[in-house]
Formats: structure tokens, sequence, C-alpha cells
């Protein structure tokens, strides 16, 4: 900010007039420096949080994987179909209303033969061409609670459709974390490449100084030097695979990863109470559809009373033996009921039973293999925990060794390549101890997605 100021004052002044000690603003400066101070302030503001922006837990990333989830979106298609069709059976219970017409003519009609004609006297007779239009309104008094149970049946069957979308989830939530951690393991390995490149520059300058005084021979330092380039060669295909992933990982975040120095890796005290397994949600929804829909099938025995009425105009009307037009109308109660059906519900009852069985089968046999999952998940973390405890004696030697083989280089007392075995196991301990740290809490991580023992026991 105060090259800015600097800047802004060379400017204001022409050019500006330097004195001892800096700058000496003028009076332009003085009269817009309480406004240039504020903006660069919110400036600098500005930028450093679009900095620390970039930085993303492993919550995080769940968080925005699963806001840009394709699939969520048709969740909520599913949610308004659902609701549509609930609507739909609600209104069941409004009056229904239709309008009707007809025109016809028939060949025979109702009519009376008297043997004996009686003068003045003829018997009415329908007319054989006939017309009407009528309107029927039907209302139900009672269906025996088969609308509200088939819109249990609906709202449970929108619940599986969401809960299936849950399931699908959490695949990506595990993708996503194997990105996670891959990409971490690849800056550790980054960082560990980085940092024996900067040991062999330094071997190199040392060996040069020793080649000057004639003090080792030349070929040591290029072995250095071919190993320098040898190991550049690795940084870059660290780097290239790094970048790969960042691509993999920000397509599912829906967002750009710039770097994987923004990736903040968790702590094992914020993986250790499992997610709960949106199959068990999503078995127990199965089954109590099942439920709901053997009700249902009871339920489409029992009697249905309903209200009823009818009024048009025609000809004839009601009175089928008076030919002109004329208004009816009717009204009454209709009762509808199936006291036996030949034991259909009774098959059907058992057409759920056994897919609910079906379903307590799958329920079972996902709970065996997570049962073992876990326990495998388990194994890991024992071996893991194992190896860090070692990892820490391994560095500690190796750095001794290596050290030790840098001085003797100098001193002339052993080869280049021994030098740089040691060298290289030292970087390697370095490398693994990152690793199975890392490893553990990707680990963690799984077990936290897969649930635990306790959940599935």
């Amino acid at each position: 900010m105060m090259f800015l100021l600097r800047k802004f004052c060379t400017y204001s002044n022409g050019g500006g007039e330097r004195s001892r000690k800096g700058y000496r603003c003028s009076g332009v400066c003085k009269s817009y420096g309480f406004i240039i101070i504020p903006l660069i302030s919110m400036l600098l503001y500005s930028f450093s949080a679009n900095v620390s922006a970039q930085n993303l837990t492993l919550f995080d990333c769940l968080d925005k994987a699963e806001q840009n989830f394709p699939l969520l979106k048709g969740k909520e298609v599913l949610l308004s179909s659902s609701d549509l069709n609930i609507q739909n059976l609600k209104n069941k219970w409004l009056p229904r209303m239709e309008a009707t017409g007809q025109s016809s003519w028939q060949s025979d009609v109702p009519s009376v033969n008297m043997d004996v004609q009686v003068p003045g006297f003829s018997v009415p007779q329908a007319p054989k061409d006939q017309y009407k239009v009528a309107i029927d309104v039907s209302q139900i008094l009672y269906d025996g609670g088969k609308t509200r149970k088939r819109i249990d049946v609906e709202q449970i069957a929108g619940n599986i459709e969401t809960q299936s979308i849950e399931v699908q989830m959490l695949d990506v939530s595990k993708r996503v974390a194997e990105l996670f951690f891959s990409i971490l393991m690849l800056e550790e390995q980054k960082q560990q490449i980085s940092h024996k490149l900067k040991v062999l520059e330094s071997r190199i300058s040392e060996l040069d100084a020793l080649l000057a005084n004639g003090a080792v021979s030349e070929s040591a330092t290029k072995k250095l030097e071919a190993e320098y380039f040898e190991v550049q060669q690795q940084l870059i295909s660290v780097e290239t695979s790094e970048e790969t992933l960042l691509a993999n990982l920000a397509s599912f975040l829906g967002e750009l990863v710039k770097s994987a120095s923004g990736l903040i890796k968790p702590s094992a005290g914020e993986l250790l109470i499992p997610e709960p397994r949106p199959e068990y949600s999503l078995f127990a929804l199965q089954k109590k559809r099942l439920e709901q829909m053997t009700e249902l099938q009871q339920r489409n025995r029992w009697p249905v009373l309903a209200a009823f009425g009818q009024g048009g105009y025609g000809n004839p009307g009601y009175n089928m033996l008076k030919d002109e037009f004329d208004t009816f109308y009717m009204m009454g109660l209709r009762l509808k009921w199936t006291p036996w059906d030949w034991n259909e519900t009774k098959r059907a009852k058992k057409v759920m039973e056994n897919q609910m069985r079906l379903v307590d089968i799958e329920e079972e046999t996902f709970r065996v293999n997570q049962y073992r999952a876990v326990n495998q998940l388990d194994g890991e973390l024992s071996r893991f925990q194992q190896l860090i405890e070692l990892d820490r004696k391994i560095v500690e030697l190796r750095q001794g060794i290596e050290e030790n083989s840098a001085l003797l280089l100098k001193n002339g007392s052993i080869t280049t390549s021994e030098y740089l075995d040691d060298l290289d196991l030292h970087i390697s301990a370095l490398i693994n101890k990152d690793l199975h740290q890392l490893g553990y809490l990707q680990g963690m991580t799984m077990k936290f997605l897969s649930g635990d023992k306790q959940t599935i026991e």
C-alpha cells in the first residue's frame, strides 16, 4: 500500500520531488489521501478474502458435491410430482360433476294394444326419437379409508424415490473423499520431492567447490546432476497427476480448485461419529410401503357410500309415455360393497408378505456385507497406527544416516551412488510417514461414511 501511495505522490507532484527521507507529498496528495488509503485497504481486504475462500475442508467438499449433484434437481422434481399425485387423491372427496347429452332413435318402444277401441280415448306411446341433456353430480360420503391409505402409499413412494437419490449420493461422497486424499498424498510427495531437489542443489554446489580444488572427480558431480534432472521428472509427473485430480474434484464441486495447498485435511476427532447409512432408511420405507399397500388391499372390499343427483331436460323425461320435452331430476344414495372377492384380497396379501420377506433378505445381505467392510477398515486403521509409530523412528534414523553420508561424500570417503542411496531412503521414509498419516485419515473417512459396527449389528 505504501508503494501505491508513493506512486500517487509522484504523479501528483508532476514527477515527484524526492527528499532524503522519501517522496514529499503535494497538496493534491494531502487532499485525496483520505480517499486513496481506504480504497486501497478495501482492495487488499477483497484480495485476501478471495485467497482465503480457496481453503476447503473435507466436509466443505462433501457439501459442495451434494449441492452440485445433478440428481439433486431430480429430487425436487420427484417431490413436486408426489405432491401433485397427493393433491389428485385428495380431490376424490370433492363433488364430481358430469354433463351428458344423447340423441337417439329406436326401433320399438313400450306400447299397449287394446282390442276394444274407446271413442275419444287413445293410449299414449313413447316416442321413437329421443333427446336428452343432463347433469350428474356425485359426492363420496364414506369410502372405508381407501383414499387416506392411497395418500399414505403415495407419500411413502415419493420418500422412497428421494431416499434412493441419497443412496446414490453416498457413492459420490466416497468418490470425492478418495479424490481429496489422493490429491493430498500427491501434494505430500511433491513437497518431499521438492525438498530432495533442494538437498541435491546444495550437494551439487558443495561438490562443485570441491571439484575446483580437485578434491572430487567430475563424474561424482555429474551423477548428482543426473539425479537432479531425474527427480525433476518425478516432480513433473506428480504435478501433472495432481492437476488431473484437481480438475476431477472441481467437476464434482462445481467450482475451480486452484491448488492442493487449499485443501485442509481433517482431524481424526471429526470422524469419530459415523454417518447413518441411507440404505437402512430405504429398506424401512420399502417395508412400510408394503404394509400400507396390504391395508389398502383389504379396504378395497369395504363398502362405499355416495350421494348422487341428476337433473336434465329432454323428450321424453322420466315419464316415458309423455311425448314432449320436459325437465326431470333425481337424487339419492348409492352403496357399493364387495362382500366376496373369491380370495383375491387374501392372495394379494400373501404377495405383499413375500415382497416384504425379499426386502428383509436384501437388508440382511447388506448388513452382512457392511459388517465385513467395516471389519476390513478397522484392520487397515490398526495397520496404519502401527506403521505411524515406527515411521517416527525410521525417519529419525534415515535422517542421521543421510547427514552422515553427506559429510563422508564431501570427504571423499563414499561414492556419489552410495550417498544417493541414503538420500533416497531418507526421502522415502519422509514420504511414507506422510502417506501413512493420510492413509489413516482416509480410512477414518471411509469408516465415517460407511457406518460403524454398532449401527449394523
